[in-house]
């Protein structure tokens, strides 16, 4: 039994402009994001689309034309919003030769409705078919991304059905459906598919505003490294996991020197330049899988897992050197930064000291800048008095100042 093609259709423009309101509406929220006024703009012509159809005859070219190349026009701006969602650029030269090729033939063939409805349907199965293929890349396959497919996948199958059933009809060859009914499943085809599609399109942005929102919680925004509570997060999972294998890691606790003496001469601008330029030394020096953070101000800190006391001095000597050699160029001034750093080393004994590595760290920092400062100093592996802590024979301090 066919259902009322009057009733798809105005369920056809309802969702439409539902899903256009939503798109519309997160795009306010989120001027940024270029991908939901693409997708608001394909809502919207999806409506315009299904406004137009039902006036569609082959004496009228324009009818026909424009409400063959809006609908087809909606379809490839999904498939350019998903490019732009994940950072793509390009595309807008294809979705314009595409549209106006669909609308060319539906001129050609004005007078051939089949010929009009089989443009129709393969003009909106290839967009569809090249968003599913981009989905389906292992590195973009969220949840989100599974629930697009799905409905890409239904709008295919409904798409399909119609071009058969044209192909057959135009071939002579007998159908044991009506195209009625044919008609009927392709338009709720169509419905469930846009629906289902736009619905895992809204899944994967909660994904990415989740992820941003992660992002401020834990990284610091001046100079994009995990902040302090990012950091303690994981200090305290790499004690866990040093306690576990029995595996040292190293704290570098850093400190740039001086540094209100370069924000009163460079001006706040000067000093974040400092802080940035300083993250970008640092991270020369480090492997990938060390942690850099900014624990506030400029006072920084890295862990390194796996390592022991030689490993870590050699970075610390590379850092400190590396931050000498590469001065500062800020406003045509030339500005050498120099950084003091305490290092501790996890062992056996440290186990079940709630911040027992960071205090020692933190403790032979103070010892650096207690002499003299652009340096390094390792906390002994035992953990005597304070007062005796970092004496002359036990701090093993490098100054740079006398290289």
């Amino acid at each position: 039994m066919a259902l009322d093609f009057h009733t798809l259709f105005v369920t056809i423009i309802l969702v439409s402009i539902a899903l256009s309101t939503i798109w519309g509406t997160i795009s306010w929220l989120y001027r940024s994001f270029h991908a939901a006024r693409i997708w608001c703009a394909a809502s919207v012509l999806t409506a315009t689309g299904g406004l137009l159809l039902p006036f569609q005859s082959p004496n009228s070219i324009v009818m026909s034309a424009s409400g063959n190349g809006v609908a087809i026009l909606g379809v490839w701006l999904l498939w350019l919003g998903l490019r732009r969602f994940h950072g793509m650029n390009g595309g807008w030269q294809l979705v314009g030769l595409a549209t106006a090729t669909c609308v060319l033939l539906t001129v050609v063939f004005h007078q051939a409705e089949a010929a009009i409805v089989l443009v129709h349907e393969v003009g909106k199965s290839v967009p569809m078919f090249m968003s599913m293929i981009h989905l389906l890349d292992r590195s973009r396959r969220t949840a989100g991304a599974v629930l697009s497919c799905a409905g890409i996948v239904v709008g295919l199958m409904g798409h399909g059905v119609e071009a058969a059933m044209i192909i057959a009809s135009s071939t002579g060859v007998s159908s044991p459906l009506s195209v009625a009914v044919v008609g009927s499943f392709s338009m709720m085809s169509v419905i469930f598919s846009g629906v289902l599609w736009n619905f895992g399109l809204a899944v994967m942005t909660i994904e990415i505003l989740r992820n941003e929102v992660a992002a401020l919680a834990n990284i610091d925004p001046l100079t994009a490294v995990s902040n302090r509570r990012k950091f303690d997060e994981i200090l305290a999972a790499e004690n866990v996991k040093s306690a576990r294998s029995g595996r040292p890691y190293a704290l570098l606790l850093l400190d740039l020197d001086h540094f209100k003496a370069v924000n009163d001469r460079l001006g706040h601008k000067g000093g974040d330049a400092s802080l940035v330029h300083m993250v970008k030394v640092v991270q020369g020096c480090i492997r990938r899988s060390d942690v850099l953070a900014r624990l506030g101000g400029d006072e920084f800190c890295i862990l390194m897992t796996d390592t022991t006391e030689p490993e870590a001095r050699a970075v610390g000597l590379r850092i400190v050197q590396a931050l000498r050699d590469n001065p500062l160029h800020f406003e045509q001034k030339e500005v050498t930064l120099s950084c003091s750093m305490g290092i501790g080393i996890w062992s056996a004994e440290t186990n079940g000291i709630p911040d027992a590595v960071f205090s020692r760290a933190d403790r032979a920092l103070y010892s650096v800048k207690h002499n003299g400062r652009n340096g390094i100093a390792f906390a002994p592996s035992l953990a005597p008095d304070d007062a005796a802590l970092f004496s002359a024979n036990e701090s093993n301090q490098i100054n740079m100042q006398n290289q």
